[in-house]
């Protein structure tokens, strides 16, 4: 309980610095966002002291590697910042920002985590440092894969072959309303085209007919936002479909193998595997989306559901804090790391409820390490 005391201390005096801190000339901060980052910061907290009192060396490098992810939220917070008060001449910093921390950083230590908890499991041998070799080779190839063009050229979104056509279109689009002071349908804009410009990019006839069709939504206001993210948000589609992947590799080996695990792992990884599943639907939505204005509320609907999954996970990371902070739970995790064919699995807070309100309790009584008090009473 001073545990549970100390953690809602710390976390309230973080919401509060970030509270006071928009005292600064800041960007539009949305309720669902502020909460998003906020239950992470809670998750780096808790994660640190799961860190503190992991018993088994080897636990604690699970969590500092969740901890590093969870870090981000302050990251995220200060990007409200990022063109005020943070860099404010700088006219790309929020652009850059925006690229390599939300859309770039946070994935890479999202999938990091979760390939370091499967390598875990599956080479329950190796030494740490080969574990964490593995999972760089892994995470570090599929990221640098995807993610070198913006390395190697920090505006490559701005160069990417649909913006170029955008721009080609947007440029025909300024030029006919000045001639007629009105915005060209898409009709019209072909016509003005093929009487201006008779090649964009190699396209004729219908194939331009058919382009201009697919750019045109893109042209009012901040839609071609849109078209211009689109290509690193396939990016994070596919971080998050490795992660999805490691998750369900995760599972199955736990299926056939039945490794004894730490308490509550199980469960962290499923709400992980909802967490992943729900980025991939974030993505997804903005790329199919056209409106900005649409884009923005899908973004808002995704993040409070996020937040409901991250709140879980708050709850699993504290369950397990509590655990092996008990003299039982610190047994059962040394048990597991010394001698772990001598142990089965505990039966933990989830197990019990879902017994009591699914299944008769009496079947499962010797399938699992029951506490003392209710070994005593089935005696």
């Amino acid at each position: 309980m001073a545990l549970a005391k100390k953690i809602s201390l710390i976390w309230i005096s973080v919401l509060v610095g970030f509270l006071v801190s928009f005292i600064l000339p800041h960007w539009e901060v949305t309720t669902a966002g502020f909460l998003s980052y906020s239950l992470q910061a809670l998750l780096f907290v808790i994660s640190l002291y799961l860190i503190r009192h992991e018993t088994v060396k080897k636990n604690k490098f699970i969590f500092a590697n969740f901890a590093a992810f969870f870090s981000v939220s302050f990251l995220f917070h200060l990007y409200q910042f990022v063109g005020t008060v943070i860099f404010p001449s700088a006219e790309m910093a929020r652009h850059y920002y925006f690229q390599y921390v939300p859309l770039g950083l946070y994935f890479f230590l999202l999938t990091f985590a979760i390939c370091y908890l499967t390598v875990d499991l599956l080479f329950r041998d190796f030494k740490i440092g080969q574990k964490y070799l593995l999972t760089f080779v892994i995470v570090g190839g599929f990221f640098g894969y995807y993610y070198h063009p913006y390395f190697t050229n920090p505006r490559y979104l701005y160069t990417a072959p649909a913006i170029a056509e955008w721009k080609q279109l947007d440029q025909a689009s300024a030029e006919f309303q000045k001639l007629h002071g009105a915005m060209p349908t898409e009709q019209q804009l072909v016509e003005f085209l093929q009487s201006k410009v008779p090649d964009v990019n190699g396209a004729y006839g219908e194939a331009l007919e058919t382009r201009v069709r697919e750019l045109y939504p893109y042209l009012p206001g901040p839609n071609y936002m849109i078209l211009l993210l689109k290509p690193i948000y396939l990016n994070t589609i596919y971080m998050c479909v490795l992660c999805v992947g490691l998750i369900l590799l995760f599972f199955g080996y736990q299926y056939k193998k039945d490794p004894p695990q730490g308490a509550y792992i199980e469960k962290m990884m499923f709400f992980f595997l909802l967490f992943c599943t729900l980025e991939v639907f974030h993505a997804w939505s903005f790329i199919k989306t056209i409106e900005w204005q649409e884009f923005s509320q899908f973004v808002i609907i995704g993040q409070y559901l996020s937040a409901c999954v991250l709140a879980c996970v708050a709850v699993l990371f504290g369950l397990r804090l509590r655990f092996i902070t008990s003299a039982y739970g610190e047994f059962y995790e040394h048990e597991i790391a010394e001698r772990p064919n001598t142990i089965t699995r505990w039966r933990d807070a989830i197990d019990n409820l879902m017994l009591a309100h699914f299944f008769n309790r009496n079947q499962f009584v010797g399938r699992f390490l029951v506490m003392p008090r209710l070994r005593n009473k089935h005696q």
